[in-house]
């Protein structure tokens, strides 16, 4: 089985099979060790010889496992929703740096929630008390009530469907604390470039940023200085090439203070973040 899959590209192999095996059979990696080498029976041996050829095919591990890990959290993980990456954990540290200074924030807004990673470690982590989450997809709301259950904070979570356009449908709602969103920043052109594991198991909605990859971006940045109260903060993830122009969109709303891009640990643009301006006194 470890050559099958070493035979296939995959970086990683002898822990990829423990991982496989592990998750066909239901049980922890540690207690394969102590299983050594114990015969399958047959139905154990088709289970397991199912995930390796799924895995073989370019299906993602987390897809194949079930689950991911993100953060603290342990997450379902299908084709309904985004696999959480690794570099959108930053993202929580940054709102963490805001928070030390300032305390948690009361309400977030959470635009394009996928899986629900990110508000849902925003509430596990202290660093909101309720958070309001939107998507255009119905299948990522779905995947998200999911793991809003499993981590016992769905009483904490509001889950909502909104158009694209986003803002008309929280137009009733009082100003929020904070926005974060890690939206849909692909162009599409890019797309097809993109690893097969991405291209072809992660939802195409949840990756076409448009013609140049700020299509969400834009109608993020055009509502956000509205949504939340003087002071209030933004928390964007971003393109690795698309930092300056992000930037100029915010500088130029002439709302945001503070704007800063931040790299993350590869060095790459990847977080826009700003701070809501005190509106002007009302003339007398």
């Amino acid at each position: 089985m470890t050559r099958e899959l070493e035979l296939s590209g995959l970086e990683s192999p002898r822990v990829e099979a423990e991982r496989l095996v592990s998750a066909a059979l239901q049980i922890e990696r540690s207690d394969l060790r102590v299983e050594g080498g114990a015969a399958l029976d047959t139905d154990e041996a088709r289970a397991v010889a199912r995930a390796v050829a799924r895995r073989i095919a370019g299906e993602p591990l987390q897809h194949v496992e079930g689950t991911v890990d993100f953060r603290r959290l342990e997450l379902v993980s299908d084709g309904r929703a985004l696999i959480p990456r690794p570099e959108t954990e930053q993202l929580i540290d940054m709102v963490h740096e805001a928070v030390r200074r300032a305390g948690p924030f009361g309400r977030v807004l959470e635009i394009g929630v996928g899986s629900g990673a990110l508000s849902l470690a925003l509430l596990e982590e202290g660093l909101a008390v309720r958070v309001v989450a939107v998507d255009v997809a119905e299948d990522a709301l779905e995947q998200a009530a999911e793991n809003a259950a499993r981590t016992r904070l769905a009483a904490r979570l509001d889950l909502r469907r909104c158009s694209p356009s986003v803002w008309p449908d929280l137009a009733d709602e009082p100003p929020f604390e904070a926005v974060v969103s890690n939206p849909p920043y692909v162009a599409t052109r890019d797309i097809e470039s993109l690893a097969a594991e991405v291209r072809d198991h992660d939802p195409r909605v949840a990756l076409d940023g448009g013609a140049d990859g700020l299509a969400v971006l834009r109608v993020v940045i055009a509502g956000a200085a509205d949504a939340v109260v003087p002071g209030g903060r933004l928390f964007l993830e971003i393109g690795a090439d698309q930092g300056s122009a992000v930037e100029s969109l915010l500088v130029a709303d002439g709302r945001w203070a503070d704007v800063a891009i931040r790299p993350d640990l590869a060095g790459r643009q990847r977080f826009a973040l700003a701070t809501r301006t005190p509106d002007p006194p009302e003339p007398r």
